[in-house]
């Protein structure tokens, strides 16, 4: 069995993470960038809910992507994710707005 030495764990574990982030330069990776970190946020948030991906799109208004998810009674919620360049930041929960 190929076993790493940790020096070439760190390196292997850097260039995976470079790699990750040269490849957030491009809009595709950007949107599913935005839709796993939604995902992940509403699975671990409200995973009760049952909500259903929609649709997610950048907001050149704001800068932001916007990604929509379905409960079952058709409500639509959208959630905003920055930044742009790695859109893993949710800014806006509509779930979770205070009154």
């Amino acid at each position: 069995m190929f076993r790493l030495s940790r020096a070439n764990k760190v390196i292997l574990t850097i260039a995976a993470l470079l790699l990750f982030i040269a490849a957030n330069q491009m809009t595709i990776v950007q949107h599913l960038t935005a839709r796993i970190a939604t995902k992940l946020y509403v699975g671990l948030k409200y995973n009760h809910l049952d909500l259903k991906y929609q649709d997610v799109e950048f907001s050149p208004q704001f800068g932001d992507y916007s990604v929509a998810y379905k409960d079952k009674d058709g409500r639509v919620y959208g959630f905003m994710v920055a930044p742009k360049s790695m859109p893993v930041i949710i800014l806006h929960d509509p779930l979770n707005e205070s009154p």
